[in-house]
């Protein structure tokens, strides 16, 4: 009877080979694993990119209270900013503010207001923008997306890469449709 029950035990080369068998396998997942979190940091990072111009444009469109240009200075809108040159991991959310918004540049300079810098996850960086540098204003009553004090029949195109050069594409047109690549 002892001597069946030491039979049905495994054998010291059975358990190396699957030791072996399981080490293996779970060297090849830890192996792809820095590689997929960088994928999903660039995802991320896209899709934030595609919800801050989403969010601008509502503030734009709600004309968000509290917004204050001061000065004397009237909110014409609200803007992101991205200077890939300057900025290449961050980008900026702006009130875009002038004595006369029928005369506005609809773009960042000197008199507007910063709300926030945005940085992108770690090792995103923005590797292009079509057209470079890139300004973005929505301005309300009639939701109106000035794209480079340009507002009709343009696009933005702002492209996100991982350090292994692996893409992601932001685009926004005038008329205000967000998409993500």
């Amino acid at each position: 009877m002892i001597r069946n029950f030491m039979q049905k035990g495994f054998t010291l080369i059975e358990l190396l080979t699957t030791m072996s068998v399981i080490a293996i396998i779970s060297a090849v997942v830890f192996a792809d694993f820095s590689g997929s979190e960088k994928r999903l940091a660039l995802k991320r990072s896209a899709y934030q990119v595609a919800q801050d111009l989403r969010e601008t444009e509502e503030m734009a469109l709600a004309s968000v209270s509290g917004a204050d240009c001061g000065g004397g200075r009237s909110v014409c809108g609200f803007g992101l900013e991205f200077n890939a040159v300057q900025f290449p991991n961050s980008y900026l959310i702006f009130t875009d503010c002038s004595n006369d918004c029928a005369s506005s540049n609809y773009q960042y300079d000197i008199n507007d207001k910063s709300i926030k810098r945005i940085y992108l996850e770690k090792n995103i960086q923005i590797q292009g923008l079509s057209p470079s540098p890139l300004d973005i204003v929505f301005t309300a009553p009639d939701p109106v997306v000035w794209i480079n004090k340009n507002n009709w029949g343009s696009e933005g195109i702002i492209t996100l890469k991982t350090p292994q050069n692996e893409t992601r594409v932001v685009r926004v047109n005038s008329v205000g449709m967000v998409a993500v690549e």
